[in-house]
């Protein structure tokens, strides 16, 4: 399985007045554009996937909607899998990864600290790895979930400037 892990680009700061409903929340101009450069690096590493899975919050689902328009991935499916921005719910998207096919390519879109958790727990390394995905980071993965290595990791300040 080829899996890359991707956290929302960066958003508007919380603000109960502007958005009761944090899942509104939505990505900063800059981090939209931000976000677009990084889109255009993952093709380097990796032309296409299978499919791309994302949470529904807005800030989510328009980071995998610029990963459509600028790596020309496929249009991403909602889903409340990657919907927790709490600690302790990567279990059931490990769950799910291990039921997909082992020559799947598949991209998640979604919050931390659950997307940090996910790529320790798919490399095994529970307990002995801690890792705090960026906002706008891409974590690229590979193997079986379990076990899986690491293959590149993109975070934007690698592209300012450039």
């Amino acid at each position: 399985m080829e899996l890359f892990v991707i956290r929302h680009a960066k958003a508007a700061d919380r603000d109960p007045e502007a958005w009761p409903d944090d899942s509104q929340r939505p990505l900063t101009r800059e981090g939209a554009k931000e976000f677009e450069r990084v889109a255009r690096c993952i093709l380097e590493w990796r032309p296409s996937v299978d499919m791309v899975l994302s949470s529904g919050f807005v800030r989510a689902w328009d980071t995998a909607r610029i990963l459509r328009a600028n790596a020309g991935w496929p249009k991403p499916i909602q889903t409340k899998l990657l919907e927790s921005t709490d600690a302790g719910s990567a279990d059931p998207v490990i769950a799910f990864l291990a039921e997909q096919p082992a020559d799947a390519r598949i991209a998640l879109v979604g919050h931390e600290p659950m997307l940090s958790e996910l790529v320790v727990g798919l490399a095994g390394e529970r307990g002995g790895m801690r890792l705090d995905l960026r906002k706008g980071a891409v974590a690229w993965l590979r193997g079986e979930p379990g076990s899986m290595s690491l293959r590149g990791l993109l975070v934007p300040a690698m592209l300012r400037g450039a």
